[in-house]
Protein backbone atom coordinates (compact mmCIF):
# COMPACT_ATOMS: atom_id res chain seq x y z
CA UNK A 1 0.00 0.00 0.00
CA UNK A 2 1.58 3.75 -0.88
CA UNK A 3 -0.78 6.74 -0.28
CA UNK A 4 1.25 10.07 -1.28
CA UNK A 5 1.32 13.34 -0.07
CA UNK A 6 2.92 16.08 -2.02
CA UNK A 7 2.22 19.39 -0.42
CA UNK A 8 4.98 20.95 -2.75
CA UNK A 9 8.09 19.84 -4.17
CA UNK A 10 11.01 20.88 -2.50
CA UNK A 11 13.85 21.79 -4.93
CA UNK A 12 16.37 24.77 -3.83
CA UNK A 13 16.45 27.17 -6.73
CA UNK A 14 18.12 29.54 -4.45
CA UNK A 15 20.77 27.81 -2.75
CA UNK A 16 24.52 28.40 -2.31
CA UNK A 17 25.23 24.57 -3.56
CA UNK A 18 23.45 25.73 -6.60
CA UNK A 19 25.07 29.00 -7.12
CA UNK A 20 28.39 28.16 -6.71
CA UNK A 21 30.12 24.70 -7.59
CA UNK A 22 32.40 24.74 -5.01
CA UNK A 23 32.82 21.11 -4.94
CA UNK A 24 32.81 18.20 -7.15
CA UNK A 25 29.94 15.73 -7.01
CA UNK A 26 31.33 12.84 -8.44
CA UNK A 27 29.08 10.06 -8.81
CA UNK A 28 26.35 11.89 -6.75
CA UNK A 29 22.85 13.14 -8.02
CA UNK A 30 20.91 16.06 -6.61
CA UNK A 31 17.16 15.02 -5.77
CA UNK A 32 14.20 16.67 -4.64
CA UNK A 33 11.56 16.07 -2.20
CA UNK A 34 8.77 15.08 -4.58
CA UNK A 35 6.36 13.88 -1.24
CA UNK A 36 6.18 11.78 1.64
CA UNK A 37 4.43 8.52 1.28
CA UNK A 38 2.96 6.01 3.77
CA UNK A 39 3.98 2.67 3.25
CA UNK A 40 2.49 -0.86 4.26
CA UNK A 41 5.19 -2.56 6.57
CA UNK A 42 4.96 -5.43 8.95
CA UNK A 43 4.70 -3.18 11.52
CA UNK A 44 1.59 -0.97 9.43
CA UNK A 45 1.60 2.17 7.23
CA UNK A 46 5.06 3.98 8.11
CA UNK A 47 5.55 7.13 6.37
CA UNK A 48 8.74 7.64 3.47
CA UNK A 49 10.07 10.34 2.17
CA UNK A 50 10.15 10.29 -1.68
CA UNK A 51 13.44 11.60 -2.96
CA UNK A 52 13.05 11.85 -6.93
CA UNK A 53 15.92 12.61 -9.33
CA UNK A 54 15.82 14.25 -12.75
CA UNK A 55 16.27 11.04 -14.54
CA UNK A 56 12.43 10.35 -12.60
CA UNK A 57 14.01 7.56 -10.30
CA UNK A 58 12.40 7.86 -6.92
CA UNK A 59 13.99 6.67 -3.44
CA UNK A 60 11.91 5.60 -0.37
CA UNK A 61 13.25 6.01 2.68
CA UNK A 62 10.97 5.39 5.28
CA UNK A 63 11.26 7.58 8.06
CA UNK A 64 9.54 7.93 11.66
CA UNK A 65 6.34 9.97 12.42
CA UNK A 66 8.01 12.68 14.18
CA UNK A 67 10.46 13.43 11.37
CA UNK A 68 7.38 12.90 8.76
CA UNK A 69 5.90 15.45 10.60
CA UNK A 70 8.95 18.13 11.16
CA UNK A 71 9.59 17.43 7.34
CA UNK A 72 5.76 18.13 6.29
CA UNK A 73 6.05 21.62 8.39
CA UNK A 74 9.58 22.64 6.90
CA UNK A 75 8.45 22.31 3.72
CA UNK A 76 5.03 23.87 3.87
CA UNK A 77 6.93 27.09 5.63
CA UNK A 78 5.35 26.76 9.05
CA UNK A 79 6.62 28.25 12.09
CA UNK A 80 5.48 26.51 15.05
CA UNK A 81 4.98 28.30 18.06
CA UNK A 82 7.66 26.13 20.67
CA UNK A 83 10.64 25.14 18.09
CA UNK A 84 11.01 21.50 17.42
CA UNK A 85 14.31 19.24 17.88
CA UNK A 86 15.03 20.43 14.13
CA UNK A 87 13.98 24.06 14.71
CA UNK A 88 16.25 23.67 17.81
CA UNK A 89 19.76 22.37 15.58
CA UNK A 90 19.29 24.95 13.52
CA UNK A 91 19.52 27.47 16.29
CA UNK A 92 22.23 26.29 17.75
CA UNK A 93 23.70 25.69 14.24
CA UNK A 94 23.22 29.24 13.35
CA UNK A 95 24.86 30.74 16.82
CA UNK A 96 28.07 28.65 16.49
CA UNK A 97 28.09 30.26 12.41
CA UNK A 98 27.88 26.75 11.23
CA UNK A 99 26.04 26.50 7.75
CA UNK A 100 24.38 23.55 6.17
CA UNK A 101 25.86 23.59 3.17
CA UNK A 102 24.25 20.04 1.67
CA UNK A 103 23.12 16.66 2.95
CA UNK A 104 23.99 13.72 1.11
CA UNK A 105 22.96 9.77 1.69
CA UNK A 106 25.84 8.31 0.53
CA UNK A 107 25.24 4.21 0.90
CA UNK A 108 23.09 1.30 2.12
CA UNK A 109 24.02 -0.89 4.58
CA UNK A 110 22.18 -4.19 6.56
CA UNK A 111 18.86 -2.66 4.63
CA UNK A 112 19.48 1.04 6.29
CA UNK A 113 20.50 4.02 4.35
CA UNK A 114 23.98 6.10 5.24
CA UNK A 115 23.82 10.36 5.14
CA UNK A 116 25.60 12.93 6.29
CA UNK A 117 24.98 16.73 6.82
CA UNK A 118 27.76 18.83 5.31
CA UNK A 119 28.38 21.89 7.07
CA UNK A 120 30.73 24.71 6.45
CA UNK A 121 32.64 25.78 9.65
CA UNK A 122 34.60 28.89 9.97
CA UNK A 123 35.49 27.98 6.31
CA UNK A 124 35.93 24.60 6.27
CA UNK A 125 33.60 21.43 5.39
CA UNK A 126 32.98 19.14 8.41
CA UNK A 127 30.56 16.10 8.10
CA UNK A 128 28.25 14.93 10.38
CA UNK A 129 26.84 11.35 10.26
CA UNK A 130 22.97 11.18 10.76
CA UNK A 131 20.01 9.17 9.52
CA UNK A 132 18.75 10.07 6.21
CA UNK A 133 15.78 12.02 8.03
CA UNK A 134 17.81 14.63 9.94
CA UNK A 135 19.53 15.46 7.13
CA UNK A 136 16.74 16.10 4.93
CA UNK A 137 15.05 17.93 7.94
CA UNK A 138 17.73 20.17 8.37
CA UNK A 139 18.65 20.57 4.35
CA UNK A 140 15.06 21.76 3.92
CA UNK A 141 15.13 24.29 6.88
CA UNK A 142 18.46 25.60 5.73
CA UNK A 143 17.08 25.79 1.62
CA UNK A 144 20.75 23.09 0.82
CA UNK A 145 20.54 20.79 -1.50
CA UNK A 146 19.78 16.95 -1.19
CA UNK A 147 22.51 14.55 -3.02
CA UNK A 148 22.25 11.09 -3.60
CA UNK A 149 24.85 8.56 -4.32
CA UNK A 150 24.27 6.86 -8.43
CA UNK A 151 25.34 3.77 -6.43
CA UNK A 152 22.70 4.25 -3.99
CA UNK A 153 20.04 5.07 -6.50
CA UNK A 154 21.08 2.47 -9.04
CA UNK A 155 20.53 -0.06 -6.02
CA UNK A 156 17.43 1.12 -4.01
CA UNK A 157 15.39 3.44 -6.31
CA UNK A 158 12.36 2.44 -8.16
CA UNK A 159 10.94 4.41 -11.64
CA UNK A 160 8.41 6.79 -10.97
CA UNK A 161 6.10 5.40 -13.44
CA UNK A 162 6.32 2.19 -11.64
CA UNK A 163 4.79 3.90 -8.67
CA UNK A 164 2.32 5.82 -10.11
CA UNK A 165 0.75 2.47 -11.43
CA UNK A 166 1.05 0.27 -8.43
CA UNK A 167 -0.76 3.31 -6.90
CA UNK A 168 -3.84 3.20 -9.99
CA UNK A 169 -3.48 -0.53 -9.54
CA UNK A 170 -4.08 -0.04 -5.60
CA UNK A 171 -7.11 2.62 -6.40
CA UNK A 172 -8.50 0.04 -8.74
CA UNK A 173 -8.36 -2.58 -6.50
CA UNK A 174 -9.99 -0.46 -3.71
CA UNK A 175 -13.10 0.57 -5.96
CA UNK A 176 -13.19 -2.73 -6.83
CA UNK A 177 -13.74 -4.09 -3.68
CA UNK A 178 -16.54 -1.49 -2.88
CA UNK A 179 -14.56 0.38 -0.08
CA UNK A 180 -14.45 3.63 -1.97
Amino acid sequence: MISFWNPKVYNPQNSIVNQKREFKMGENVQVQISGIAQVGTPYGPTPALMLEDPRERVLLIVIGEFEASSIAVALQGIKLPVPNTHDLLMTILGELNARVKRGEVYDIQANRFLAKLVLEVSGEEKEIECRPSDVIALTVRAGAAIYVSENVMERASVEKSALLREEEKEESEFKEEGLE
